[in-house]
């Protein structure tokens, strides 16, 4: 199957990074294994922008391309071993042994911990189909219209993040989805993304000369935080820009202590792909590039560097970004697209930076208790930091009105209640916690990524999942505090409590859960909730109640409560044979999850009716045999002048067919 050439092509560049660059090195595995994702990373963003240009994003072409990278790989290991570097044989006994090393520093605890939290979500990435609302409605949705076009370009839609948002998570999406021909995979980017940004919070750890102690806190720490738990299950982004972020802060660092010119290659290649993965990366990444200008320019001998890798970063970052900036400038009128304003921040004093802040941080302080009193009492000190500053808790331009979560076991909402209690409580720490000084300006950046985020994006109640960078930035400086104030016993209470309030959101997410949440909220969680009179309502809440993955239906999982009504529609317009079918959607419809039900051989799907900026680009030449709409055009409408007829209706969606249909 073509989808091997993936595997095959980091197999073969990993091994080559070694013997090349790393042979000799210190985490030899590890830094060739992360300079092997981040070449093929750049692969595929260049690729699919090339094939685009030439109209020729389709499954020969794509297989092409990846034929021709192994090809090249294999290639230059010959070139290597003829040089007399090593063979793959020596190579894998080389990584057996360094692999031990590292797993017996780890730890038994640790590896049980980090081994039984990845066999779930891997079990769950793989058997679950892709059903978060984000995914569904834009995420996923560009794979279909880019395949039918032959293209990445912008296209008609009514969902504008869909040809706005960064896309790169989604070009990887694209390349697996024409090499395998299903969505089989899909989640398992997310999965793998986190298991390298483990690997680089390991690297930071030995980089400030942490113990072992150190690195299993620090580990065990990122590996367990419910938002992180719930996102490596599912096709978001969150996870692909964390792990751009963790690699150009391991980069910088890298240099600053080793001046290795390897480091700045490879941060230009993060920094670009992090840039057209999500808009969040520069807010995050901003702090550790102002520390590396600074480094730079106050060492006269490293400023002739400085301007090499500042021209080489331009052209890394327009080569691969500038394509879709364009397309978007040329829709919109910003590179950026107009979706995001919502979520920036409007104030100018520091009154709305301290609020922003605080908004921020109590995201993650509730919890559930009895009558609610806890989080009472943490809102009304939210409160008393809004009137001590003098602006309203839901001062307009501030974000979304506040809530306090309770307990969430969606990928959207979840917090993480344990990770910011560790994270408050380690800032007093710091000043009386002995460790390097590259370690101390490291979690002054980490920190100082958080106030930036929070300077420039308002609160949103679903904004957890937007932190996800920072909880893993931070991640070191939580392992390397803990470990030297905490004996040993200490450590393993802290570390299996954080692993026993994991495993829940590993067990019982709500979009797919291993373990029936139908079970556990209709025979353990009644029980719980009386009994600690938590009045917690989980009555007509959406989806809440679902049957473990590995007995439902894919398409039931995807529609959720909506499934009956779906398979009803899929009956009609099937029914219609309908070979062109038009949408006319909400921004928030979720429209994968239509081509998902609806696709079949020769089907084509189309927005039409557009009421954004991309109506521009709606095919005049595009006639739909039946219209799906989640508006209400009344029993009739008009398009490219013809008449469709409503002859289906469902609780918020129907059918138009053309007023001649037999």
């Amino acid at each position: 199957m073509m989808i091997f050439l993936i595997p095959l092509a980091i197999w073969l560049s990993t091994v080559n990074c070694y013997l090349a660059f790393y042979k000799d090195a210190l985490q030899s595995f590890r830094r060739s294994l992360l300079t092997s994702a981040s070449g093929i990373f750049f692969f595929i963003a260049a690729a699919t922008e090339l094939l685009s240009a030439l109209n020729q994003i389709h499954t020969a072409s794509v297989s092409g391309a990846w034929i021709i990278l192994n090809v090249f790989l294999i290639f230059w290991y010959q070139s290597l071993k003829s040089k007399q570097k090593g063979d793959i044989r020596q190579t894998g006994q080389s990584w057996v042994l360094s692999s031990k090393a590292f797993l017996k520093n780890l730890g038994a605890l640790t590896q049980v911990i980090l081994f039984t939290l990845s066999g779930i979500t891997f079990l769950v990435a793989v058997v679950a189909p892709p059903n978060n609302m984000d995914a569904l409605s834009y995420h996923l949705s560009r794979l279909g219209y880019w395949i039918q076009n032959r293209n990445v370009e912008h296209y008609a839609s009514h969902i504008e993040r869909a040809i706005s948002f960064s896309p790169f998570s989604e070009y990887i999406h694209l390349h697996t989805f024409l090499l395998l021909g299903s969505e089989r995979v899909f989640q398992l980017v997310q999965w793998f993304c986190l298991s390298g940004i483990l690997a680089y919070i390991s690297l930071l750890i030995e980089l400030f000369s942490g113990t072992r102690s150190a690195m299993r806190m620090a580990l065990c720490f990122a590996a367990t935080l419910p938002i992180v738990v719930l996102e490596s299950m599912t096709t978001q982004n969150d996870l692909v820009v964390a792990f751009f972020i963790l690699a150009s802060a391991f980069y910088v660092f890298d240099y600053v202590k080793n001046r290795s010119r390897s480091a700045l290659i490879l941060l230009v290649l993060s920094v670009s792909l992090g840039m057209m993965t999500k808009g969040t990366f520069v807010f995050y990444a901003l702090p550790f590039g102002l520390y590396l200008l600074f480094f730079m320019l106050i060492r006269q001998n490293s400023r002739k560097t400085l301007a090499i890798v500042s021209c080489c970063l331009i052209l890394a970052v327009l080569l691969i970004n500038a394509p879709f900036w364009l397309r978007t400038y040329k829709l919109f009128r910003t590179p950026i697209g107009t979706m995001a304003n919502g979520n920036k921040n409007d104030f100018g004093n520091p009154s709305g930076f301290i609020s922003s802040v605080s908004k921020h941080t109590f995201l993650h302080l509730g919890f559930v208790s009895p009558q609610n009193r806890y989080n009472a009492f943490m809102e009304a000190q939210l409160k008393s930091i809004h009137e001590a500053v003098g602006v309203p808790l839901n001062e307009s331009g501030y974000g979304m009105d506040f809530k306090m979560n309770k307990l969430n076991f969606n990928e959207d909402f979840a917090h993480n209640f344990i990770g910011m209690l560790l994270i408050l409580l380690s800032l007093p720490l710091l000043f009386f916690t002995d460790f390097p000084r590259n370690a101390r300006w490291y979690a002054g950046l980490a920190f100082a990524s958080f106030l930036v985020f929070c300077l420039f994006i308002s609160y949103q109640v679903y904004g957890s999942r937007l932190h996800i960078p920072f909880f893993l930035l931070i991640s070191p400086v939580i392992g390397l505090v803990y470990s030297s104030v905490l004996n040993s016993v200490l450590t393993s209470f802290l570390l299996i409590t954080l692993w026993i309030c994991a495993l829940p959101f590993a067990l019982l997410s709500v979009t797919h859960p291993l373990l029936s949440t139908r079970w556990f909220f209709e025979k353990i969680f009644p029980i719980v909730n009386s009994g600690l009179r938590l009045n917690i309502n989980t009555h007509n809440q959406l989806n809440l109640k679902q049957e473990s993955i590995l007995y439902s239906n894919a398409e039931k999982m995807i529609w959720g409560d909506d499934w009956h009504e779906i398979r009803a529609l899929k009956k009609f317009v099937n029914s219609l044979q309908a070979k062109n079918i038009g949408f006319d959607f909400t921004e928030a419809s979720l429209d994968y999850g239509y081509q998902y039900t609806l696709r079949a051989p020769d089907r084509h799907f189309e927005h039409i009716a557009v009421r954004n900026a991309s109506v521009k680009l709606e095919n005049p030449a595009f006639v739909p045999d039946c219209i799906i709409s989640e508006h209400d055009e009344g029993n009739e409408f008009r398009y490219h002048g013809k008449t469709y007829l409503k002859k289906w209706s469902g609780s918020f969606r129907w059918v138009y067919v053309p007023e001649n249909f037999n």
